[in-house]
């Protein structure tokens, strides 16, 4: 249980990716917007090196982080990603950008790793909130407001937080209860546009929250460009240089990708 004063701006974070220059921006917004609490909801690394570097902002940044199924299976010493896609290549991408952590982490950042949580409970002014990686994929197309609400009630919650899918998403349910999905931060929502990323804001108003999620622009550019001459899998050099996924698509619901208009 973490508990905070309910006058306090929470930033919730994650899928950074070991996109160091989308990381530094999205806490500078998040500063700007008066974030007091900062809490990271998993998906720090893989996809490229620079593991080292982005646990070290994590730490020095957030008094909340998550480990996901990529932090689990690093503080096990395992090669697989555990993402459990339902495709065959997504697993198989998954496993290989899992192999860029295995490749560059220290040893005292895979010790830290161990003692990170999957789930945190924020005790509010306004109530509970639950903040989690994702125990499944949650797809907005596929989570219907009775599923919602029985995570809710499951928890004596007034809203959960999560990512894992990288898909933005907010449903407001009955009595000021919600459920939001952040985003990825160090990836684009597969809409094309490669130069952003989101977080949510979270800010109190009288007895509920002001729920915000914010596209936050980095220099893409500059950082594909560090990445190939890193000789980074063009796999994941790829979604900072055209705002495309390429990889774990094949398990996106095609409903999805046609709203977002990326195929």
């Amino acid at each position: 249980m973490f508990q905070y004063g309910g006058s306090t701006t929470v930033a919730l974070i994650g899928g950074i990716y070991n996109n160091i220059p989308a990381l530094e921006a999205c806490l500078v917004d998040a500063s700007y917007n008066g974030a007091g609490i900062f809490a990271f909801l998993g998906d720090m690394t893989g996809c490229c090196g620079h593991s080292n570097e982005a646990i070290t902002l994590i730490r020095q940044h957030f008094q909340i982080v998550l480990a996901d199924n990529h932090i689990q299976k690093t503080s096990e010493g395992a090669l697989v990603c555990g993402c459990d896609y339902n495709k065959f290549a997504d697993e198989k991408y998954g496993c290989l950008a899992h192999q860029y952590v295995m490749d560059s982490l220290s040893a005292t950042h895979r010790e830290w790793l161990k003692t990170l949580p999957d789930k945190a409970v924020l005790e509010t002014g306004q109530g509970k909130i639950l903040l989690c990686h994702g125990c499944e994929f949650p797809y907005e197309g596929q989570l219907d407001d009775f599923c919602l609400a029985g995570w809710i009630m499951e928890y004596g919650a007034v809203g959960i937080c999560c990512i894992h899918t990288g898909l933005p998403w907010v449903r407001n349910l009955s009595d000021s209860r919600f459920v939001v999905n952040c985003g990825d931060m160090g990836k684009s929502d597969n809409d094309g546009d490669p130069a952003s990323g989101h977080y949510v804001l979270l800010r109190p108003k009288d007895d509920r929250f002001k729920v915000e999620i914010r596209r936050v622009e980095y220099n893409h550019g500059a950082w594909s460009r560090q990445l190939e001459t890193e000789v980074v899998d063009q796999l994941f050099v790829g979604p900072d240089k055209a705002g495309v996924l390429t990889s774990g698509v094949a398990s996106i619901p095609w409903w999805e990708q046609e709203r977002r208009c990326v195929s």
